[in-house]
């Protein structure tokens, strides 16, 4: 009698790491209208005093974390160009894809 192991072949593989992904994918939520005022209300009091702020938002289906300065908040559009703490980078991000905003800790 002859065992056979798994086979898989290349395709079926690659099948399967994209199922995988899709499983593991965030998709932004609803945030009901008493979030969204406590959120501009901490965007508005860090931009007038320049302090940092902890964003963690969806990009790409993925949870994203940054640290840095809300550099313009286009409040129709409701996009904030946010500026990265270390490297200087630029960030867009929509309100409708944050999932937490948070004052960072070491405000310089």
């Amino acid at each position: 009698m002859i065992k056979f192991s798994r086979f898989l072949m290349p395709e079926h593989r690659k099948m399967l790491k994209e199922l995988r992904e899709k499983e593991k994918r965030l998709h932004p939520s609803y945030h009901d209208e008493q979030q969204y005022e406590e959120w501009n209300w901490i965007i508005f009091k860090e931009m007038e005093f320049a302090s940092y702020l902890s964003i963690k938002y969806i990009y790409n289906y993925r949870l994203c974390c940054v640290i840095g300065r809300v550099h313009y908040y286009d409040q129709p559009n409701q996009t904030l160009r946010f500026k990265e703490k270390d490297s200087g980078k630029i960030h867009y991000i929509q309100v409708s894809s944050i999932k937490e905003i948070k004052i960072a800790p070491f405000s310089l």
